[in-house]
C-alpha cells in the first residue's frame, strides 16, 4: 500500500498549513526578540565597569579618616569632629592634602603609571532595561591631557577640554545621551567640547573653579598590571571591596567588577527568564488549543484513511510528518525574522550608542527547551484523536 503523503494536506490546505507555521515561527521569534533588546543592559555594565578597566581602574574612597590612619597621611582628624568649628573648606582642603599626599604614596609604589584622586561626575548611560553610571573623572588641565594620551583618546570632532567644566566623551556615550560638541550636560557648568574615539564607553573634564567637594574617586592608570583592586590594596592595608562598606569601593576592575556584573546578570535573568517563561506559557496555551482544532478538522478526513486500509500507525506516522514539516518550515522562517529583527534592532542601538551582541547561546538552549516541551504537548490531542479514529463502516455500526 502507497505510504501517506505529509505534503498531500499542506499543499492542498495552503492557508490553515501557513496560519500553523506563522503562529510557531512568531512565538519563536518573539522568545528570542525580547532577550536580544534586553541583553544590552548586561552589555552595558560590563563595558563601563570592566571594559575599561584594562587600562584604568576605579574606585570611591568613603573614608578619609580611616584612610588617614592607615597610611599615615598628616590630616587633623579633629577638623571632622563635629563641635571642631572648621568651615567646610577648611575639610574640604585637609581631604585635598590627605588625598594628594596618597596619590603621591601610589605613584611612587609604582604599579600605577598614573594616579588620580579627585571629584567626579556622574553620567549615565541608557539601554532599553535600564540606566548604567559612569563615573568620570574630574582633572586638572594638565592630567587630562595625560589621561587622553595615556588611554589613546583620538579627537574626531571639537578640542580637549581647556576650561573649568568642559568635557570630553566617546562617540557612543555621546550617541546615547543624545549630546553633541558645544551642549551642555546637565547644567550650564558642565559643557561637551569633544568627542573622542574608544572602546568602550569613556569620559573627563576639568574640574570647576570652585570645585568644593569632599567626594573623591580614586583612578589608577596601568596596562592591566593592577587586575584586583581588592588584593592590590591589601598590601597597603587598605580594605577595599564592592560593599560601600570599605574604606575603598570598587567601581571597576577586571576582577571584582567581572562579580558585580555577573551578579547583575543573574539577577537581571529573572526577570527575563520569568518574562520568557510567561509569554512561552501564554502564547503556547493559544498554540496548543490552534492545534487542536486543526486536529479535530482532521478527524474525519483520518477515519477515511483507516476504511482505505491504512493502520492506526499510518495515520499517526502521518500527522507526526506534517506536524514536523510545519515546525521546520517555521524554525527557518523565524531565524529569517529573527535575523531582519536583529539587523533591525542593532542599528537602532548603534544609533543609541549601545552595545549589544546577535547570537546568546544560552536564549537558543532555552528555546530548543520550550521547543522541545512544545512539540510534546501538541502530541496530545493528535494521540487522543488516534483512540477515536475508526473505519466507516465501524461508525455506522455505532
Amino acid at each position: 500500500m502507497q505510504r501517506l503523503s505529509a505534503w498531500f494536506y499542506l499543499k492542498n490546505n495552503k492557508k490553515r498549513a501557513a496560519i500553523l507555521i506563522l503562529s510557531f515561527g512568531l512565538y519563536f521569534v518573539l522568545l528570542y526578540g525580547v532577550q536580544f533588546f534586553m541583553h544590552p543592559s548586561v552589555y552595558m555594565d560590563e563595558m563601563i565597569y570592566v571594559g575599561g578597566a584594562e587600562k584604568m581602574q576605579n574606585g570611591y574612597i568613603r573614608s578619609y579618616l580611616k584612610l588617614n590612619e592607615v597610611m599615615n597621611l598628616g590630616m587633623d582628624a579633629s577638623l571632622f569632629e563635629a563641635e571642631s568649628g572648621a568651615t567646610y573648606e577648611e575639610m574640604v582642603a585637609e581631604i585635598n592634602k590627605g588625598t594628594g599626599r596618597f596619590a603621591k604614596l601610589l605613584q611612587e609604589e609604582g604599579t600605577a603609571e598614573h594616579v588620580f584622586i579627585c571629584n567626579s561626575y556622574g553620567i549615565y548611560v541608557s539601554s532599553f532595561g535600564g540606566d548604567g553610571y559612569y563615573s568620570a573623572p574630574m582633572l586638572k588641565k594638565d592630567e587630562i591631557v595625560t589621561f587622553a594620551e595615556y588611554l589613546d583618546l583620538k579627537i574626531t570632532e571639537g578640542r580637549m577640554p581647556e576650561q573649568p567644566g568642559e568635557f570630553l566623551m566617546d562617540e557612543r556615550m555621546a550617541k546615547n545621551r543624545g549630546f553633541t560638541v558645544g551642549d551642555y550636560l546637565y547644567d550650564s557648568k558642565t559643557k561637551l567640547v569633544g568627542i573622542v574615539e574608544y572602546d568602550t564607553y569613556v569620559a573627563a573634564g576639568i574640574d570647576y573653579a570652585d570645585g568644593a567637594n569632599p567626594d573623591r574617586q580614586i583612578y589608577l592608570l596601568n596596562n592591566g598590571t593592577i587586575p584586583d583592586l581588592k588584593e592590590y590594596f591589601a598590601k597597603f592595608g587598605i580594605e577595599a571591596g564592592i560593599e560601600s562598606s570599605s574604606t575603598i569601593e570598587i567601581y571597576s576592575d577586571q576582577v571584582n567588577a567581572i562579580k558585580e556584573v555577573e551578579k547583575f546578570s543573574k539577577e537581571l535573568q529573572t526577570p527575563l527568564s520569568v518574562m520568557t517563561y510567561a509569554i512561552a506559557f501564554v502564547l503556547g496555551l493559544t498554540l496548543f488549543f490552534v492545534y487542536r482544532l486543526h486536529v479535530q478538522d482532521r478527524y474525519g478526513e483520518w477515519c477515511l484513511y483507516r476504511s482505505l486500509g491504512y493502520s492506526q500507525k499510518d495515520v499517526y506516522s502521518l500527522a507526526f510528518r506534517e506536524f514536523g514539516i510545519c515546525i521546520g518550515i517555521s524554525v527557518g522562517l523565524a531565524a529569517i525574522i529573527t535575523a531582519m529583527l536583529c539587523i533591525i534592532g542593532a542599528a537602532i542601538m548603534r544609533s543609541k550608542g549601545m552595545f549589544y551582541e546577535y547570537l546568546l547561546p544560552h536564549v537558543l538552549l532555552q528555546i530548543l527547551g520550550i521547543g522541545t516541551l512544545l512539540a510534546g504537548l501538541m502530541q496530545i490531542p493528535v494521540v487522543i484523536a488516534m483512540q477515536k479514529v475508526k473505519t466507516i463502516d465501524a461508525m455506522e455500526e455505532e
